[in-house]
């Protein structure tokens, strides 16, 4: 007999209220102009953000672990930790993933015990911040 089993995700991992949500929390970096400074404070950091050119993502950043000077890197947008991410985007409650320049190509092979078969991943090397508090158009 099958025992039934509950999963509770984020409100905003689910895709209807993804869509349907207004992104008023928030900045879309490729509606802002170049040379625009923005502070995101997360849970540890404070990140500053200058956009290089926000269609693309391209931006300098200074801030937690990873940048402690102006890094380039692009901003590829907001997640909430799963497989959705609001392209080139910077919203309260979402984690910033950043992919370093040049990027970097990462593989890894996972093994299935179920079906005895490896399977080879590869993508390229993504920073994640922790979440975001705040984010502050500074100039």
């Amino acid at each position: 007999m099958l025992t039934p089993h509950t999963q509770s995700v984020p409100r905003g991992a689910v895709l209807d209220a993804w869509s349907g949500s207004e992104w008023e929390n928030g900045i879309q970096i490729d509606r802002m102009c170049e040379l625009t400074t923005v502070a995101v404070r997360t849970a540890r950091s404070l990140y500053e953000i200058t956009i290089l050119n926000g269609h693309t993502g391209e931006v300098l950043v200074r801030g937690g672990g990873f940048f402690p000077e102006r890094t380039p890197v692009q901003l590829t947008g907001s997640t909430f930790g799963g497989s959705i991410l609001k392209r080139r985007g910077i919203y309260v409650g979402m984690r910033l993933e950043f992919v370093p320049q040049p990027a970097e190509l990462v593989s890894e092979t996972v093994y299935d015990a179920t079906t005895g078969q490896s399977e080879i991943r590869a993508g390229h090397r993504v920073i994640w911040t922790s979440l975001i508090q705040s984010v502050e158009v500074v100039s």
